[in-house]
C-alpha cells in the first residue's frame, strides 16, 4: 500500500515529457578541477556545442560555450575540488538561491583531504541516453531489483522548488555490498541515504551504512551535462568518512569502498536504462505518480524562467506505507538487532 500526496491543483495538464526539447537552464558539473588545472585551453563537448575551459595560474578558470560566429562566456565556479558552470539558453546569470551546496570535508579549489574525509574517488562515463532517463532513478530505486534486496524499510521522494529528494532506508542488493582488500570483508545489513538533486543536474546523497562490524558515512555526488540530445556523460565521485590523521590501511579500505559504490551505482542507472526501453515503452505513467511528478518538477528547467508555475514546484510527496502490523513488527525487530550489534547506532 503507498500514500500519494500531490498537490490540489489539477496535475493532468502537465503532458510528462521524458526527453526535451532543449537543455537545461542549471548549474552542470564539468568534472573535477584537476583536470582543466593545466593553464591553457581544455575543449569538451557540451550542450550541442564545443565548451573550452580556459585556465589561468591562481586565477578561476573561464568557461567558453561556441556559438555561430561568437563564443559566450558562461558563470562558473570551483568548488568541492569540481567545477561548475551555468547554462541559460536566456543567458540570464544563476539566481543566488539556486546555488550548489557545500559538500564537507574538501578544500574547494584544490581537492585536499578534508577533516576525517577520503579523496574523491571519481569515475566517468558516456551513456547514449537522455538526461531524464537518468534522473527518474531518483524514483525508480525502491522497486529496482538491481538496487534492493527486497522491499525499504521506507522509502520518500518530496519534490519542491527546484530540489527533488529521495530519502531511502533498507536492504541494499548484493552488487551494492562492499568489497574490502581483506579476504573476509563485513556485510551492508542496512543502508540509511537522503539524496536531493539540487536543480536538473547535480545530486548530493549523505549515505549512512551499518556493516555487521561497524558503521560507514559516505558523500556521493551523482553529476551529468547533455553532450548532445542522445548522448551525456554521468560522473559519480565518492568520499569515505576516514578517522583523523587517516590511518593509511583505513584509506586503503576507504578507496576499496569508494570504488565498489562508484561501480554499484553507475550499473544501476545502465540497469535502469536497459529496463526503462525494454518495459517501459509506449507507457505512459498516471498524473499522480511519483515518475510523472517527477517530470513535471523537471520539466521547469527547460522552459523560459518566467514560464515556470507552480504545477512544477509546488510541493509533492511520495512515500512507501510499511505499516501493516505484522511487516511492521519483523522489520522493527530486524532493525533493532541491527541497531545492537553497532553499538547504539541510531538512524533516522
Amino acid at each position: 500500500m503507498h500514500m500519494v500526496r500531490v498537490n490540489p491543483e489539477q496535475t493532468d495538464r502537465y503532458t510528462p515529457q521524458a526527453s526535451p526539447a532543449r537543455f537545461a537552464r542549471g548549474w552542470h558539473c564539468l568534472g573535477m578541477s584537476r583536470r582543466f588545472n593545466t593553464a591553457g585551453a581544455h575543449s569538451l563537448q557540451a550542450f550541442g556545442r564545443r565548451v573550452q575551459v580556459q585556465s589561468y595560474p591562481d586565477v578561476s578558470p573561464r568557461v567558453l560555450l561556441d556559438e555561430p560566429g561568437h563564443q559566450r562566456e558562461l558563470p562558473a565556479f570551483e568548488q568541492d575540488g569540481l567545477l561548475f558552470a551555468w547554462h541559460d539558453p536566456q543567458e540570464n546569470p544563476p539566481p543566488a538561491h539556486l546555488s550548489i551546496p557545500r559538500i564537507t570535508g574538501h578544500d574547494a579549489a584544490n581537492c585536499a583531504e578534508g577533516p576525517g574525509w577520503s579523496n574523491w574517488s571519481w569515475k566517468e562515463t558516456i551513456l547514449t541516453a537522455q538526461t531524464g532517463q537518468v534522473v527518474e532513478h531518483l524514483v525508480r530505486l525502491a522497486n529496482s531489483t538491481h538496487v534492493t534486496a527486497g522491499d525499504p524499510l521506507y522509502f520518500k521522494n518530496v519534490f519542491e522548488g527546484h530540489r527533488a529528494t529521495q530519502y531511502f532506508e533498507g536492504p541494499l542488493h548484493h552488487s551494492y555490498q562492499l568489497q574490502e582488500p581483506a579476504p573476509q570483508g563485513a556485510k551492508i545489513l542496512l543502508a540509511n541515504s537522503v539524496a536531493s538533486y539540487f536543480g536538473p543536474a547535480v545530486m548530493i546523497s549523505q549515505l549512512d551504512y551499518v556493516l555487521e562490524d561497524r558503521s560507514l558515512d559516505a558523500v556521493v555526488l551523482t553529476a551529468h551535462y547533455p553532450i548532445d540530445e542522445q548522448h551525456l556523460v554521468l560522473m559519480t565521485g565518492v568520499m569515505v568518512r576516514t578517522e583523523q590523521p587517516p590511518d593509511p590501511e583505513l584509506k586503503a579500505v576507504a578507496a576499496g569502498h569508494s570504488t565498489q559504490i562508484l561501480r554499484s551505482i553507475t550499473n544501476a542507472v545502465h540497469s535502469r536504462l536497459q529496463r526503462s526501453q525494454d518495459e517501459d515503452s509506449g507507457k505512459i505513467p498516471g498524473a499522480d505518480s511519483p515518475v510523472a511528478a517527477l517530470r513535471r518538477w523537471y520539466g521547469q528547467f527547460f522552459v523560459d524562467a518566467y514560464d515556470v508555475d507552480s504545477g512544477m514546484t509546488d510541493r509533492f510527496e511520495y512515500e512507501v506505507d510499511t505499516t501493516m502490523p505484522m511487516d511492521l513488527w519483523t522489520r522493527s525487530s530486524a532493525r533493532n538487532l541491527i541497531l545492537r550489534r553497532v553499538n547504539g547506532k541510531q538512524l533516522a
